[in-house]
């Protein structure tokens, strides 16, 4: 498709904007589904992997008007289809449709569902769950089939905090008979999103930090007005490139107390954090940058879609750093990758062993996935010389015109289709 064009070896100055949520924004857009009324969205990441979602809502007979960054939906002449395509194809979140689905049409038909190759992701919590509120579920191979007359409130208790598979059965739940209970669910800002997008519907939840979710079944909802929150990860990539080209930024609209473990990382490493009412902070002029251990795992641990870039900028340590991958089993595709960048990493499998490096040398390297690639364009920003970023449509799957952002703090990127 395209590459990012790099000139690297410039350190970051300045402010940039944090653009709204890609994580909370899909699940949302998702939920417009449950009321048949207006649904106005603001906010909004101007992302593939939301206009994948707006035509998944379009082929269902919603009306989706852009306006900016704000999103209306009108989802009162909705009706069933059968979820597939490019749009399922290309996008994982594309499942959280069949919680909403089955909470409006009692039914669901969903492609096998595509997105980033970083392993498996299995969709067992989510069906096992949606069985236990009366859905049956059914794979006929391609395809998954949802049917029930009624859904009935339950207990769930979920092995894994998943975040998925908590969306769907928030999405279903909602719509069902009686209370459900959701034990070790994942407690994710973003899930604290859709709750607070499902409560301006007017469904009845009560979201607690302990990971209980409850929710009360309603007959009717209503029209809806939300602001999408800041997108952590999109944050804490320009974090990582300020730090790898020890600069100094101002995230504007960041949300410090959605990044407790993010920012705690990037103080350890050297970095000046501060938090601020409309931001955080971020110097990391002294150069120094020092290693870490690090374990990614559910919220509010460090977050797996940050190790790509933390990984990036640990190259450049004063030391030995140990990334340990506890949620996706192949994750490194960006490995390889770096160490084309003069990087010195050694996998044993999900255990990353950094060996940091004076510097990194400009390369051509190809993105495997959304977060590999950001990790590759903040290598790329530190180094001398010329490097050529492939594999765009699984960044721009999530950041909102990163060119653009990285160039306002005085980066030389291009995007060249």
């Amino acid at each position: 498709m395209g590459r990012y064009i790099i000139n690297g070896g410039k350190r970051l100055f300045g402010t940039v904007n944090v653009h709204g949520s890609k994580n909370a924004a899909l699940p949302i857009l998702c939920a417009c589904i449950v009321n048949s009324g207006i649904n106005i969205i603001h906010n909004c990441p101007k992302i593939t992997d939301v206009y994948n979602t707006c035509r998944l809502l379009e082929k269902a007979g919603c009306s989706v008007l852009w306006e900016e960054s704000t999103v209306v939906v009108d989802s009162s002449k909705a009706h069933f289809i059968v979820l597939d395509g490019d749009e399922v194809s290309k996008m994982r979140s594309s499942v959280i449709f069949v919680g909403a689905f089955c909470g409006r049409f009692k039914r669901a038909r969903v492609a096998k569902p595509g997105g980033c190759k970083i392993g498996k992701r299995p969709l067992d919590i989510h069906f096992d769950s949606l069985e236990k509120l009366g859905i049956d579920v059914i794979d006929n191979g391609d395809y998954i089939d949802c049917v029930c007359s009624e859904i009935v409130g339950t207990e769930l208790n979920l092995r894994l905090p998943s975040v998925g598979a908590t969306e769907n059965i928030m999405l279903a739940a909602v719509s069902a008979t009686g209370k459900t209970v959701i034990k070790n669910a994942a407690m994710e800002p973003e899930i604290q999103a859709l709750a607070d997008f499902l409560k301006c519907i007017g469904a009845d939840i009560d979201f607690c930090s302990d990971g209980i979710i409850t929710i009360e079944g309603v007959n009717e909802f209503k029209n809806s007005e939300y602001t999408i929150i800041p997108d952590r990860i999109e944050a804490g990539t320009f974090l990582a490139a300020c730090a790898a080209t020890k600069g100094e930024i101002f995230l504007k609209n960041a949300a410090p107390e959605h990044m407790k473990g993010i920012l705690t990382i990037f103080d350890d490493m050297g970095g000046k954090i501060e938090s601020h009412k409309d931001g955080i902070h971020c110097n990391f002029m002294n150069g120094v940058i020092y290693p870490q251990k690090i374990k990614t795992g559910a919220y509010p641990a460090f977050p797996t879609d940050m190790q790509p870039q933390i990984m990036a900028v640990l190259t450049l340590s004063v030391g030995e750093s140990i990334i340990i991958e506890s949620v996706f089993e192949n994750r490194f595709g960006h490995v390889p990758e770096l160490c084309k960048m003069g990087a010195d990493i050694s996998c044993f499998g999900r255990k990353a062993v950094i060996n940091g490096v004076p510097y990194l040398e400009a390369a051509e390297v190809s993105a495997s996935d959304l977060r590999a690639g950001a990790g590759l364009i903040i290598a790329a920003l530190s180094c001398g010389g010329t490097s050529f970023v492939y594999g765009t449509e699984y960044i721009m799957r999530g950041y909102e015109n990163i060119e653009k952002s990285l160039s306002a703090l005085g980066a030389d990127i291009r995007y060249e289709n």
